[in-house]
């Protein structure tokens, strides 16, 4: 696997090293898998929230800045988190981060519209503007410094998918033919997956350059489905759902199509939201029994609560994995002390808990 990795993508140097070294590690069982934790802290109030980790475990997400407003952050091992600011409003979150260290996600302006920003360490938050409306929201980005994300007209409520460049600016992706099409993940060639509306059904989309905006199939008897995150092979991952039941964790890949994930436990709805270059995929499951938990899961060992892969004791309830790099280190938000907390979970062992 690491060959084929090796062969295709000749850009990832330090990426394969790093997957040479830890193979031996990721390659192990998720049933045996033993996870350390960090709480991630505030910037000053009481809540925070992670929603992305890049290639070295730096993780993005927003925080109440101790006054009830949100503001983005970028946390760093050994220097903890640091408040990116805003474009000028009250509030901010931050939804994806690169191994450039470049930060996307929303915030509110002077004028109380919500723009889409890109962060970087010597120029602080920028704003990448919109496409036609009133308002943008950036949802991730690559190591190549391409953002995607939706852009709204508030006139007629459409909602366009983009892909940011430098030199380009803001491009419009198309759509499926509804008028809410929305960008949620792109891998290192650019390759970007969402969702978009045919009439009132939502359907996972997969846009390449080459070919533009290609609708996933679904399985028999589904009718609705949302990409949410790609790996650097291509495989996608999202949910479906049949009508107005319950949703599936899903995986699509090109010579197989989309499946069905297995759920862990007792879930009934299970929602994936990220796909690391091992296949792995965490997300977000409901029981009836335990509420909502994160979930990893594997190929060879399936689907595990992630609360169950902690140290005993450590009084966490992890409920939101949402996004895995490719060593593994998960990031995501739960309750400890009766506060939710962004965390960061990293693979300690390979032997049983």
């Amino acid at each position: 696997m690491v060959f084929l990795l090796q062969k295709r993508k000749n850009w990832w140097n330090f990426g394969c090293i790093i997957i040479l070294v830890l193979l031996p590690v990721l390659s192990g069982s998720v049933g045996a898998q033993v996870y350390s934790i960090t709480d991630l802290g505030t910037i000053g109030g009481k809540n925070s929230f992670a929603f992305a980790i890049n290639a070295i475990g730096q993780v993005v997400g927003s925080s109440d800045d101790g006054q009830g407003n949100p503001h983005a952050f970028l946390w760093t091992s050994g220097s903890g988190m640091r408040d990116l600011g805003t474009l000028g409003g009250g509030s901010s979150k931050a939804f994806g981060v690169n191994a450039s260290e470049e930060v996307v996600g929303w915030s509110l302006t002077t004028d109380k519209v919500t723009h889409a920003f890109l962060w970087t360490r010597g120029s602080g938050m920028r704003d990448l503007g919109t496409l036609s409306g009133a308002s943008s929201y950036a949802t991730a980005i690559n190591d190549r410094g391409e953002v995607v994300g939706y852009s709204v007209d508030p006139g007629s409520g459409a909602t366009h998918a983009f892909i940011w460049t430098e030199s380009g600016g803001m491009q419009d992706l198309g759509s499926l033919g509804g008028p809410v099409t929305r960008a949620l993940g792109i891998n290192v060639f650019g390759n970007v997956v969402g969702w978009s509306t045919e009439g009132d059904v939502a359907h996972a989309f997969l846009w390449t350059r080459d070919g533009g905006m290609r609708q996933l199939d679904t399985p028999a008897g589904s009718a609705e489905s949302q990409a949410v995150g790609i790996n650097a092979s291509g495989d996608v991952t999202g949910w479906i759902s049949k009508g107005n039941e319950n949703r599936n964790a899903l995986v699509w890949m090109e010579d197989s199509g989309m499946r069905s994930l297995d759920s862990p436990g007792t879930a009934f709805d299970t929602r994936a939201t990220a796909i690391n270059a091992f296949g792995r995929i965490v997300g977000t499951a409901f029981a009836t029994d335990s509420g909502m938990r994160a979930f990893v899961r594997t190929k060879s060992s399936g689907s595990m609560l992630l609360t169950d892969l902690i140290p005993a004791g450590s009084d966490w309830t992890l409920n939101v994995a949402s996004a895995i790099n490719n060593m593994g280190q998960i990031a995501g938000y739960g309750m400890i002390d009766g506060q939710t907390h962004a965390f960061l979970l990293t693979p300690v062992s390979s032997s049983q808990n």
